[in-house]
């Protein structure tokens, strides 16, 4: 039953980060922002991580599977989370193209996730990865950083606007809620705090209804200016 009910999880979490790539692919076509390109990808890479956990769960009784699935989350999850924290991070440099701003996120958090595994490979003992369990809460980690990049840039950006809009201000809390997710699986995979695994999965749901819930926000403040 609780298996049955984690997939359920996955597929609805799966199910409204692509939501989230249609709404901000939409938001693109009319706005043409070359920085709103970054989100869509980032989110899709997400998308396919709670696929592949899910179908990790599916076929549990086959450990070769399900491990070689959890290794596919793994990396697609973080690297997911990389590409929105540096399409973030080149938002504010001048990038001229569509081409040269998906070279550097791309070259940018594909490099972050190989060096990831490059540490833990090169950690004790030599060129011997470790259990997909201990990788698992380093990448964590790693996806604390990121999220916590993003939630910084969003606070240090509602500084130029002292008179924020809603859709603004609710950006670094859905993207916080996202980060007590991450924070609430690696205490579970730490302590294995039931408590904590159910946070997580609350969380994340939550937070990806705040995301849909901001770009309406948005929509509905662009038509109004108008």
């Amino acid at each position: 039953m609780i298996t049955e009910v984690l997939i359920i999880s996955e597929v609805v979490s799966a199910v409204l980060a692509l939501v989230l790539v249609y709404l901000f692919l939409k938001a693109y076509r009319l706005r043409r922002s070359v920085f709103l390109l970054g989100l869509p990808f980032g989110f899709s890479f997400l998308a396919a991580s709670y696929i592949f956990l899910g179908l990790s769960l599916q076929y549990g009784s086959n450990q070769g599977v399900s491990d070689a699935f959890l290794w596919l989350r793994l990396f697609t999850q973080s690297f997911g989370f990389a590409f929105i924290a540096f399409s973030y991070f080149f938002s504010s440099r001048a990038q001229r193209t569509a081409k040269y701003f998906f070279a550097a996120i791309s070259l940018a958090s594909f490099g972050s996730v190989l060096l990831l595994f490059g540490i833990l490979v090169v950690s004790p003992p030599i060129f011997e990865l470790s259990s997909v369990g201990f990788v698992d809460e380093v990448f964590r980690i790693a996806n604390l950083l990121f999220l916590g990049y993003i939630v910084y840039f969003l606070i240090r950006r509602l500084e130029s606007f002292p008179n924020s809009v809603s859709e603004l201000m609710s950006a670094p809390i859905a993207f916080l809620v996202l980060w007590i997710a991450q924070f609430c699986s690696l205490i579970w995979g730490i302590d294995g705090s039931l408590t904590a695994f159910a946070a997580a999965h609350v969380a994340r749901i939550i937070s990806l209804i705040l995301f849909i819930r901001i770009y309406y926000l948005t929509e509905r403040a662009s038509h109004e200016t108008k």
